[in-house]
């Protein structure tokens, strides 16, 4: 979050805020604008609202069009008139700004709009007496205008200091010229080193700018000199939350209340950064004491709903923020809370629906293309939020924010590449974003290079003990280009009637995996296997595939490999290869949802050619955020039946049901899945009973290390090295680590 001010930003703040005021006043009744206004609207109130619009985009030659326009059609509608004076505001046309508003005054001496816009024109000028009749005159009118009692605290500020506006300092700090402020103000403590002002705004520009031990030493300077200013202390107390330092801010803030309780502002802060720090209930807490010192706080009841949304209060958070935007349509920042809490919720679609309201009035609203990008992406519609964020991306290319989105749409999309270049962009424009900081560290993690060996001990009923010790490392040779390298020894053991048979068997393998174009993925990779059996066989491996972009709901892949079979002492003894063709979909048809399938067409060699097909069907649906339930099919049959070390009925099927169980506290991590089932061997055959299951813990050391162990127990035949017929089990015992360099 930025927290400079520009100074076009308070005019298009405060030009949304006098809009949703003379709204509010043409609502509650007043007599005079309804009078004034009849029978205009009829004729130019679409070009007067098309005006409005314009001018909040920052379109101030379209806005002048449209207000001119309305002029032409009804010449008394002060509502286009008032605009027109805005965008001459901003234009710096001082004579037309007071022409303009005098007229409206003239006909109409209550017009909040008019009294704001020529205060905010005395500000400017430097007319302290100005600023403070026609504020003093608004908050008559509407008692609790937040432009105008911004103005009168400021007013009130500026009573303390020597020199008002009118210094140069004080006139580019008007401005929002940032950098003439800090040269002119730096150049006055250097004269005075004892200004309060110049030493507050110093602080602060030093904060904006992110020098935020700087910005504290300058504040704290002026609360040594000054130990009563409360502007002072505040403002450190929001440098310290601003560089990360929630727990000091919240300190801060609670010594002003200690001195000063209905501080509105303190309390307000306070809130705020308890709501940083996740102390939710406090925050809430805070918040209802600044509603009973002043209800009518700026921004205090949007900031409210959205921390009961992080509280996941959502019920009690939406109705606050329809409140709000049923009370004006137009509050920008009230609606896109209200998509914030909706998409929170899950209600994806009316999350969506909020962001392109607000996207319909102001088209290039950075901050609505941002949430609209994270909820679609959260509905797994990711093509759609890849468009939204480079939307924002080129609307404005200097937010890190913006940058930041696209980085993370392009990770949801297993781009990881492009993922690295939006997070080092995103990270180029905003330095100091701790957020920002840590997806640029864990992208950077998940590219790095890795090694993960493993050591499996295994075992099934049909006597096979196997121990095979593994290793795999992978780097990548660019952002597109992963390039992986395994080996393994596999130590093979049967206990038989007529005694103990024992083989080893060697492999390896390199393999490519490279992004092409949005998300293509083309992987290859090749090498071989040895055994010590009959005849040492060998055999050169393969494996080919390509999938389809992630981004869409839809992901296809098509995979092809050739190798040796040796996970028993059958097979390694026997010498048989594996050909296979495997065609797969996983789609995702809404949010929380899976449906996942495989057709395969398969060929082995041993003693003679056999022919297999096999087909997998299943769905899973998640339950809150560990739990995922789901049902499946599978089954495979052979042509013949061999004698051969691998399971090849001529019909094999399981149903299954899959309960999924996923917690990760604190540095550890714990997995359970179990699938109960019925299965059918043989044409033939009955069905039965089956179950497998899956367990595993892993503990981190650091961020990407970790080690972990795992136990799996089967009795459902998925296993090739399965040759029983009756009571068969698989069980098998893993040690590995995950370890990045």
């Amino acid at each position: 979050m930025n927290p400079a001010l520009r100074s076009e930003e308070i005019l298009r703040s405060l030009a949304q805020s006098v809009f949703a005021a003379v709204s509010g006043l043409l609502i509650l009744g007043g007599a005079q604008a309804l009078e004034a206004q009849d029978p205009c609207p009829s004729a130019s109130g679409p070009d007067a609202e098309a005006g409005w619009v314009a001018y909040q985009s920052g379109d101030m030659v379209e806005a002048r069009a449209r207000f001119e326009s309305a002029l032409d059609r009804c010449d008394n509608d002060h509502y286009s008139r008032t605009g027109l004076g805005y965008v001459a505001l901003r234009e710096g046309d001082t004579a037309e700004v007071v022409s303009l508003m005098q007229l409206v005054l003239r006909a109409e001496p209550n017009n909040v709009d008019a009294l704001v816009g020529l205060g905010l024109l005395n500000w400017r000028q430097g007319d302290l007496d100005g600023v403070r009749t026609n504020f003093e005159r608004t908050i008559m009118i509407v008692p609790d205008h937040p432009t105008a009692l911004d103005y009168l605290n400021r007013l009130s500020a500026e009573d303390g200091a020597e020199d008002g506006p009118r210094d140069a300092a004080d006139q580019a700090w008007i401005d929002g010229d940032t950098e003439q402020a800090f040269e002119l103000y730096s150049a006055q403590l250097n004269a005075e080193p004892e200004d309060a002002v110049a030493l507050l705004r110093v602080g602060l520009l030093h904060a904006w700018s992110e020098r935020y031990v700087v910005a504290l030493e300058v504040l704290d300077r002026l609360v040594r000199l000054e130990p009563t200013n409360i502007d002072g202390r505040l403002a450190r107390a929001r440098v310290y939350a601003w560089s990360g330092d929630t727990p000091e801010a919240i300190r801060e803030a609670g010594q002003i209340l200690d001195v000063q309780p209905d501080n509105a502002d303190a309390r307000a802060a306070l809130a705020l950064f308890q709501s940083w720090s996740g102390q939710l209930d406090e925050a809430l807490a805070s918040y209802d004491e600044l509603a009973t010192i002043a209800p009518e706080y700026g921004g205090a009841q949007r900031q409210r709903a959205q921390v009961l949304a992080w509280a996941e209060r959502y019920e009690q958070s939406l109705a606050s923020f329809e409140a709000l935007v049923e009370a004006n349509p137009d509050d920008a920042d009230a609606r896109l809370g209200y998509a914030r809490a909706l998409g929170f919720s899950g209600d994806f679609d009316r999350a969506i629906a909020q962001y392109d309201q607000v996207l319909e009035r102001s088209p290039e609203d950075i901050r609505a293309l941002i949430g609209r990008s994270t909820v679609l992406g959260w509905a797994g519609r990711l093509a759609d939020s890849e468009r939204a964020a480079l939307r924002a991306v080129d609307v404005d290319g200097g937010s890190g924010a913006a940058w930041a989105s696209l980085g993370q749409v392009y990770q949801w999309q297993g781009r990881v590449g492009e993922a690295l270049y939006a997070f080092e962009s995103a990270a180029e424009f905003a330095p100091a974003s701790a957020e920002i900081r840590d997806q640029l560290r864990s992208t950077r993690l998940s590219m790095a290079s890795r090694a993960r060996p493993s050591f499996t001990w295994a075992r099934d009923s049909d006597g096979n003990r196997m121990l095979t010790t593994s290793g795999t490392a992978s780097v990548y040779a660019t952002s597109r280009l992963e390039v992986q390298g395994s080996a393994y020894r596999r130590t093979l053991e049967q206990e038989r009637t007529s005694g103990r048979i024992e083989n080893t068997a060697f492999g390896g393998m390199i393999e490519a995996d490279v992004q092409v174009g949005s998300g293509w993925r083309v992987s290859a990779a090749v090498g071989g296997s040895v055994t010590d059996g009959v005849g040492d066989p060998s055999f050169t491996a393969f494996r080919a595939g390509v999938r389809t972009p992630e981004r869409h709901a839809a992901v296809v892949s098509l995979d092809v490999s050739s190798q040796g079979l040796d996970e028993t002492v059958a097979l390694a003894g026997r010498g048989v290869r594996a050909d296979d063709m495997l065609l797969s979909l996983r789609w995702s048809p809404a949010p929380l949802w899976r449906v996942d399938g495989v057709l395969g067409e398969g060929r082995y060699e041993g003693t003679e050619e056999n022919r297999r097909r096999s087909g997998y069907i299943g769905a899973s649906r998640r339950i809150g955020g560990f739990f995922s339930l789901g049902a499946s099919l599978r089954g495979f049959s052979f042509e013949k039946n061999l004698s051969d070390g691998y399971f090849d009925p001529d019909v094999y099927g399981v149903a299954e049901l899959t309960a999924y169980w996923l917690y990760r506290p604190a540095s550890w991590s714990f997995l359970v899945e179990a699938a109960p089932g019925l299965q059918k061997i043989g044409r033939d055959g009955d069905p039965t009973g089956s179950v497998r299951t899956h367990t595993r813990a892993g503990f981190r050391l650091g961020s990407a290390r970790e080690v972990f162990l795992s136990y799996r127990y089967s009795t459902a035949r998925l296993v090739n090295s399965a040759t029983g017929q009756d009571g068969y089990n698989y069980s098998a015992l893993t040690i590995g680590f995950d370890w990045a360099f």
